[in-house]
C-alpha cells in the first residue's frame, strides 16, 4: 500500500518560491506552487526593459516550464487571499473557483517583496518603482 506523501504548498513563483520547489526536488514530499500570474520575472533585468536594451520576453519564463522537470511538482493559478494556520489550509481564488481551499502538511510563503525608497518615500515622484500596486497587493 502507498502512503500519503506530505503536501508542500509554495505561496509564489518568484526566486525565492522557485528556489525552494527545486531544492526539494528529491525530498518525499509533493509540491504545489500557487502564483497569480504564470509566468516568472527576473526583476532585476525590468530595467533594461524600461530601456528598450531587452524584450520582455526575454526576461519571463513560464513557471511550469521552469519545474516541468520535477515530476512531484504542480503549478496552479491563483490568488492566495488567507491563510488559515490551525487548519492548515490556504484559500485560493482563481478563474475556476472563488474561496477554493487547499489543505497542505508545510507551507512556504514567498511572495516577493516592493521597492523601497530606504525611507525618502518623497523620492517616489521622480523615481517611480516597476511594480504596479496591482502585483503588490497582499
Amino acid at each position: 500500500m502507498k502512503t500519503k506523501r506530505p503536501l508542500v504548498v509554495i505561496v509564489g513563483g518568484g526566486f525565492g518560491g522557485l528556489a525552494a520547489a527545486k531544492g526539494l526536488k528529491r525530498s518525499p514530499v509533493d509540491i504545489l506552487v500557487i502564483d497569480r500570474s504564470n509566468h516568472h520575472v527576473c526583476q532585476p533585468l525590468l530595467y533594461q526593459v524600461a530601456t528598450s536594451v531587452l524584450a520582455p520576453g526575454q526576461i519571463a519564463s513560464p513557471i511550469r516550464s521552469l519545474l516541468a522537470r520535477q515530476h512531484d511538482t504542480s503549478v496552479i493559478l491563483g490568488d492566495v487571499t488567507n491563510v488559515e494556520p490551525a487548519l492548515k489550509q490556504v484559500i485560493v481564488n482563481s478563474d475556476e473557483k472563488i474561496g477554493l481551499r487547499i489543505s497542505y502538511d508545510y507551507l512556504i510563503l514567498a511572495t516577493g517583496a516592493s521597492h523601497s525608497y530606504c525611507g525618502h518615500d518623497e523620492f517616489a515622484a521622480f523615481a517611480p518603482g516597476l511594480k504596479s500596486p496591482q502585483t503588490l497587493k497582499p
